[in-house]
């Protein structure tokens, strides 16, 4: 099923891969066979001509590991937020050595970029982080990202590394996006998935949370996939301690699960894809008229339909729009901040104001 589209992803130039916590780390520490794994997957993948992109958890995990050698080190059994980010603090510089030592073995050189929500929520900074990815992958070297989670609290965290590594894809204008993770791929009733075409909410309630040491789970990698499609990038989510997950997947093995992007999948102007991929400021529930304006019409949203207001947002801030059933219909640009709009939710219709206006505004199907 999935052989028509192996030339397709033979014909990628620009990948993005991602690793989790679950396949750096494990009881008996920190796993230096994982990221000399990786140098001859990235390897494989510029010997062909294409371009990478690295994102990669395991800071906290590599923190840790540092601390368990002290004599009389005892570890907290559930850390705080300050711990947390004293672990990553640590294990940061750890992690990157180990990466940047094994690869450089390789004649792979690498670049580290840690980044919090706020750095994609504003637009400068967002670009300016494209336009310093571009001009490393010009230096023939290799960025390897992160989350930064020493400042990381959790209204500015982006939420997990397969989230970030789906922004990084967008902002990159990747082909392709490959994570990599402990599990076989997508299981519906006990059964993976190898080719998922149509990434819909309802079988996306089949992927679950956490099942490790990370903090994210197969939900969110199949919500990165099904961003992937509308964007109009394959996302491929491989077992990590597979021999050669990447390899295996270029060369047409039935592994893992593969999500193609949609025929109807047009490039998407990079404004949108930010308002796609960057962590929203507040929320916006709607009434059933404005849900139906807003499906059946594509039109503006405005302040009268709007029935709560959650967030502190600014003008041209990225806010998510949901209807009465928790339901995310849309993400767009706030056209006014939430102290205005706050005000402005239960006055007369004749007071109302544009909320946000069609141009700004990405309706999410399901």
């Amino acid at each position: 099923m999935r052989q028509p589209y192996l030339k397709a992803l033979n014909d990628c130039r620009r990948i993005v891969i991602k690793v989790g916590t679950g396949l750096l780390a494990d009881a008996e520490g920190f796993r230096t066979d994982m990221i000399e794994k990786l140098a001859r997957e990235i390897q494989f993948l510029r010997s062909a001509g294409r371009q990478v992109i690295l994102v990669s958890s395991g800071a906290v995990g590599a923190g840790r590991e540092v601390l368990r050698r002290r004599s009389g080190f005892v570890p907290m059994a559930d850390p705080g937020l300050s711990r947390k980010q004293a672990l990553a603090a640590i294990g940061q510089v750890h992690l990157i050595s180990r990466y940047s030592e094994v690869l450089a073995a390789s004649g792979i050189h690498i670049a580290q970029l840690l980044f919090s929500a706020r750095d994609f929520r504003d637009r400068r900074a967002y670009l300016n982080i494209g336009h310093t990815l571009n001009e490393l992958l010009a230096l023939d070297v290799v960025p390897v990202i992160n989350e930064n989670d020493t400042v990381s609290t959790e209204e500015l965290k982006f939420g997990d590394n397969d989230m970030l590594s789906a922004a990084c894809a967008g902002l990159f204008h990747a082909d392709c996006l490959i994570i990599l993770t402990t599990v076989e791929g997508f299981l519906v009733d006990g059964k993976r998935m190898g080719l998922v075409e149509h990434a819909n909410r309802d079988l996306l309630r089949h992927a679950g949370g956490p099942t490790g040491p990370g903090s994210g789970g197969m939900r969110t990698k199949m919500e990165a996939g099904r961003l992937g499609q509308r964007v109009g990038h394959f996302t491929a989510i491989l077992p990590g301690r597979h021999e050669r997950p990447v390899q295996a997947l270029f060369e047409g093995e039935d592994l893992g699960t593969l999500v193609p992007p949609l025929e109807a999948a047009q490039q998407m102007a990079a404004r949108k894809k930010w308002i796609l991929y960057v962590p929203g400021e507040g929320k916006l529930r709607v009434d059933a008229g404005a849900r139906r304006a807003l499906l059946e019409r594509g039109a503006s949203l405005l302040s009268a339909g709007v029935v709560a207001c959650e967030g502190q947002f600014r003008q041209g801030d990225v806010v998510e729009i949901l209807d009465s059933d928790d339901s995310v219909l849309a993400r767009g640009l706030s056209s006014i901040p939430s102290s205005e709009l706050t005000d402005l939710i239960g006055a007369d219709k004749t007071e109302s104001r544009e909320a946000v206006h069609r141009d700004n505004l990405i309706l999410d199907p399901h």
